[in-house]
């Protein structure tokens, strides 16, 4: 693929997009416009209406004799508008009570009739109707109910006190309430479902006018006709409409922070919003912009004109609006089985985030999950855009689609590693959930290695048709290159330690909490016996992580032609797989290691083996009870001298020749081979 044909498509239907008013219009204007009137407009019209509601007249009826207490009490309301008094109820009360409150001629509705009760007075029963619906009603038995239980106090202390009992047994409960109104809490339903409507509108007209707009002024077919692949131009289009989406939800989180800030001073009730709030309300967007977008090309690129494409996405609004709707049911928690659903997810984790009650670990699970998912749909909407029936409006379209490809020889490319990895992501959070109570620690760990990782990395090099010695490097490295790994060994926990200590320095939220799961799981380890500890922990991630990420994920992502998008995409993708931020972090470094030590050597051993110490010695050192010397080790001075060897290492690895760079799959070889790139 030709990374500068993609780029031109996108400046070209950028600029397009960019003419249109309207959808300037949508991405700028209306947010910073929307949200101080709906928090300006929503206070004072709720205040008003919440005012006018409590100045209201009661509208009573009451049939029925009421006892002199309560009349007495009733009597004394104020105001209250009596439409309807008299001695005996009708002979259907239900339903002449219900005719009275659908034509709003009574609020509330009292039925009285006399209990008899042995050897005491009579019991008054009252059945009060009213209908909950309408503010007015609500209101009215609310202010009525509390005559009610004033009354019924106060007749059962009377009863007490003729019986020759003190009155203060009428009252076995001392009831006092302190009611927490949580004051815009509504706020923090509402708005991420507004923000997920608004960044689907951001990107809504641009994919129609890069797809089927383009498909209506026969300029589409036009340039499939050029030179030019169809990969090259789903990624330019891509580009446009995820511009459009991120930058819609950019803008929306804008004008929500401003507003919030500049009239309610940054909280309404419990809703808070900070510059950390925005920031990482729109870290969880950036993968869902991502997805939508996907979808917004696929579902844009069927229609043949505009109209009919505002006709095939529109159904893709209301199904986000739908599932956004979650975040407006409070019954609805964010756990970790829903944070692997998408669009949901994010929905309540940003209702989760304006109330502050979610934390790092959930708040990774929902950013790794719909990134997978993003993956998925941009590699979908690729697929889509190689069928020249779907983007030439031919019959059939989806049979074309979904129909299995011919493959000759090796299919082996970018597109299918990254599917490999959102299959992977996805499986690992739900073998994590669906085991992690029915398995041991060590047992989740195995199944998750072994059936995960390792033999579906196998599996699917085969299916792809590509060399299996090739793609996993099977070979031994030279001398030099296996001196430079036994180097890199202390680089990596010298670099590690670097790490953490420069996070604890900047104090970043979630590290105590990694630092504490990291301590737990070592000491719940230290409980097996040596050799299951070190294959569960040490050799098993060393095989099969290694066999996923820099024999998959390395050489897949090694045919766009690239050495650096090599060892960095597969480096990010091994550290997305820790899920948390900390960890994230951590194991992305050594993952840069572990990549460019691979692809020197030519040989997956030299990652097997670092990948394995690195493990190896936090084990050990849990066993040996070596904290005094982890505690020297864990100064500025020794990490930077355990540094100092990985100087040497890089420079014996620099001397190793890999295989020359592969041009970017174009097609499939004649005979398949995965070479790895070449160094510049």
């Amino acid at each position: 693929m030709r990374w500068s044909i993609a780029r031109t498509l996108f400046r070209k239907d950028l600029l397009e997009a960019l003419r249109d008013r309207r959808t300037l219009t949508l991405l700028v204007a209306v947010p910073l416009l929307l949200y101080p009137l709906l928090l300006v407009v929503t206070a004072l019209t709720s205040g008003a209406l919440a005012r006018s509601t409590e100045e209201k007249p009661l509208k009573l009826v009451v049939w029925g004799s009421p006892s002199p207490m309560l009349q007495e009490a009733l009597s004394g309301m104020e105001r209250v508008e009596w439409v309807d008094s008299r001695e005996t109820a009708p002979e259907d009360p239900s339903r002449e009570a219900k005719r009275l409150l659908d034509e709003r001629k009574a609020h509330v509705v009292l039925a009285l009739t006399s209990k008899p009760v042995t050897g005491s007075e009579e019991n008054l029963g009252v059945r009060v109707y009213s209908d909950s619906g309408r503010p007015e009603s609500r209101a009215a038995r609310q202010r009525l109910g509390k005559v009610l239980d004033r009354v019924h106090l106060d007749t059962v202390r009377v009863r007490f006190t003729e019986a020759g009992l003190s009155d203060e047994l009428a009252e076995p409960l001392q009831v006092e309430d302190s009611d927490f109104r949580s004051l815009g809490l509504w706020l923090a339903y509402m708005l991420p479902y507004v923000l997920l409507c608004a960044l689907v509108m951001s990107g809504f007209y641009p994919a129609i006018d890069v797809t089927a707009g383009e498909k209506e002024r026969g300029t589409l077919q036009t340039l499939l006709c050029a030179p030019v692949k169809p990969l090259e131009v789903v990624l330019g289009k891509y580009g446009v409409v995820s511009l459009f989406t991120l930058g819609g939800a950019l803008m929306n989180l804008l004008g929500m922070g401003l507003a919030f800030m500049a009239i309610a001073g940054g909280t309404v009730g419990r809703v808070h919003m900070s510059v950390g709030t925005l920031a990482a309300a729109f870290g969880a967007l950036v993968p869902l912009a991502m997805l939508v977008s996907a979808l917004l090309i696929v579902v844009g690129v069927t229609a043949r004109s505009f109209k009919e494409g505002q006709n095939h996405l529109m159904p893709l609004l209301l199904v986000v609006m739908a599932l956004g709707h979650g975040a407006m049911i409070p019954s609805v928690e964010l756990t970790p089985t829903l944070a692997l659903v998408p669009i949901v997810n994010v929905a309540v984790l940003l209702r989760e985030l304006l109330t502050g009650r979610v934390d790092v670990g959930l708040y990774s699970v929902v950013f790794v999950s719909t990134l997978a998912w993003a993956v998925a749909g941009v590699l979908f909407a690729a697929r889509v855009f190689e069928s020249e029936q779907v983007l030439l409006s031919g019959e059939k379209p989806w049979r074309d689609v979904f129909g299995r490809k011919v493959r000759r020889g090796d299919a082996f490319s970018p597109g299918s590693a990254l599917l490999y990895f959102a299959v992977i992501l996805v499986g690992s959070l739900v073998a994590g959930l669906l085991l992690w109570k029915r398995l041991p620690m060590w047992g989740v760990l195995a199944v998750t290695q072994v059936g995960i990782f390792g033999v579906p990395a196998v599996g699917w090099v085969r299916y792809r048709g590509a060399d299996v010695r090739e793609v996993f490097s099977l070979r031994l490295p030279t001398g030099r290159g296996a001196l430079a790994v036994l180097l890199l060994i202390p680089c990596a926990l010298g670099v590690q330690v670097l790490l953490r200590k420069a996070l604890g320095a900047a104090s970043t939220p979630g590290l105590e909490e990694f630092l504490r799961g990291m301590e737990l799981m070592m000491k719940e380890s230290a409980s097996w016996p040596l050799p299951l500890a070190l294959a569960a922990l040490a050799l098993a991630p060393a095989l099969c992580e290694e066999a996923a990420f820099r024999g998959v994920m390395l050489v897949g992502l090694s045919r766009t032609g690239s050495r650096g998008v090599a060892v960095v995409g597969s480096a990010l993708t091994f550290g997305l797989l820790h899920i948390h931020p900390i960890h994230v972090l951590h194991a992305a470094m050594l993952g840069l290691m572990l990549g460019y030590a691979t692809l020197r050597t030519r040989s997956l051993l030299a990652g097997v083996v670092l990948h394995f110490a690195n493990n190896a010695l936090s084990v050990v050192s849990v066993r040996t009870g070596t904290a005094a010397v982890w505690t020297w080790l864990d100064t500025w001075p020794v990490a930077l001298a355990l540094c100092v060897p990985g100087l040497v290492a890089l420079w014996l690895l620099r001397g190793e020749e890999p295989v020359p760079v592969p041009a970017a799959v174009e097609a499939a070889p004649a005979e398949p081979s995965v070479p790895l790139p070449k160094a510049s």
